[in-house]
């Protein structure tokens, strides 16, 4: 059985079968942990606490800085309409509503694989790291095979994807305490571009579980292995046994600065 490296380690191609199957397990416990936390938190992701009455919605909602607000949103909207989206760059106000509870679809990137034998392009899927969207027409892994040509464009629902992944940029920009809560509850927040989307920023969230790509030879015999065109990131078990706890590590260490005779 032909092995190679995972997280340092060697594995063969039956042990990286059973991390597949594990990495599933996890991925389902943090998938639904994540939509309940996402859905209890649905009210902080509306629009309208940013832009006021330049979004639909019932009734009036004056907000302090809307004005500022919007305009911050059209510089981030029209500069990522640029290549590769080649959008118009118009914001007609109000703009539509959307709602409030939020999608995730999980992280996909290319990633060139060098072997002796040979040299390609494939797909990564990251299993514990999703792109936060609001519910549209184009998913996120849809807009990268509409980007590749692998899909009929709609103009309209690409604009719609674009300033909606806006949105929820510019709402982690001026809500700090989005990113606070969420880091609290062990997610991690971060902005990304991917290579294929140009100028959009994207939202990511990924569980306190990472997961690691295999060694190019690995990854090469693993796609013929399965005929497969792509790969999913496996985790590695020994950091996910001992997850990261930002708030026990604080606490910890003000302990060991502060030690209590009580204790001792």
């Amino acid at each position: 059985m032909t092995e190679t490296q995972v997280a340092g380690r060697q594995v063969s191609l039956e042990q990286l079968g059973r991390l597949r199957a594990l990495t599933q397990q996890v991925q389902e416990i943090c998938r639904t942990r994540l939509r309940a936390y996402l859905d209890g938190l649905a009210p902080l992701f509306r629009p309208r606490r940013l832009l006021g009455n330049h979004m639909e919605g019932a009734g009036k909602e004056s907000i302090l800085n809307a004005d500022q607000n919007l305009n911050e949103l059209q510089d981030i909207f029209f500069k990522a309409c640029g290549r590769p989206f080649d959008l118009r760059k118009d914001l007609p106000v109000p703009l539509a509503s959307v709602p409030a509870r939020i999608e995730f679809h999980e992280w996909e990137y290319t990633y060139l694989v060098q072997t002796e034998q040979e040299r390609k392009e494939i797909n990564i899927t990251s299993p514990l790291t999703w792109v936060l969207t609001y519910p549209g027409a184009y998913p996120y892994s849809m807009v990268r095979q509409v980007l590749a040509g692998r899909r009929e464009r709609d103009i309209e629902g690409l604009r719609s994807f674009v300033l909606q992944a806006c949105l929820i940029y510019h709402m982690f920009l001026r809500l700090p305490e989005l990113t606070t809560l969420l880091e609290g509850l062990r997610y991690h927040v971060a902005i990304r571009k991917s290579r294929e989307m140009g100028e959009l920023p994207l939202v990511t969230v990924s569980a306190p579980v990472d997961t690691v790509r295999p060694g190019d030879n690995l990854l090469s015999i693993a796609e013929t292995y399965t005929g497969l065109s792509g790969f999913v990131e496996v985790i590695d078990p020994q950091q996910a046994a001992h997850i990261h706890d930002p708030l026990q590590e604080q606490i910890g260490k003000l302990l060991n600065q502060n030690p209590s005779p009580i204790l001792q």
